[in-house]
């Protein structure tokens, strides 16, 4: 299968939440948020999405029916994306970025037989704490690149 059939199989997968008024749990340091990112990744990297996921709702500050729709997809979606690309072998950081005091964006690539898929994470540290603004995961390896 082409490389554009890989990215819209896995563009499907893509969540990039708006702020909605949620309850989130919070994390009380940038120590804390790496080791749930990493936490999360080794799940995903174990071909273990929906576990991944499950690891990062109760941080999310996304509305939760569009993150348990997202979850919902991914869960469907896995035995295509693995048809694709292979199965999961690992996971690997590759970089973390701060903006001010206020944003962080962790990314990493979930590593499979044959394609790297890259998940990007972006917390917002609110009065109570540190919690997931957003995240994605998709085929855009290109993106890892653009600095």
């Amino acid at each position: 299968m082409s490389a554009l059939t890989i990215r819209t199989v896995l563009a499907t997968l893509a969540l990039c939440g708006l702020l909605q008024a949620a309850q989130a749990d919070t994390l009380k340091s940038e120590t804390e948020v790496r080791a749930l990112a990493d936490k999360v990744m080794a799940q995903a990297g174990a071909g273990r999405t929906d576990d991944a996921y499950g690891l990062l709702s109760p941080y999310a500050l996304v509305d939760i029916r569009a993150f348990e729709s997202a979850r919902t997809n991914a869960r469907s979606a896995r035995s295509a994306i693995e048809a694709l690309v292979g199965n999961s072998v690992g996971y690997e950081f590759i970089r973390a970025e701060k903006v001010g005091e206020s944003l962080l964006k962790l990314t990493y690539i979930e590593k499979t037989e044959r394609q790297a898929i890259p998940w990007m994470f972006i917390f917002y540290k609110s009065p109570a704490g540190w919690a997931v603004s957003s995240f994605s995961n998709g085929a855009n390896v290109d993106a890892l690149f653009d600095r």
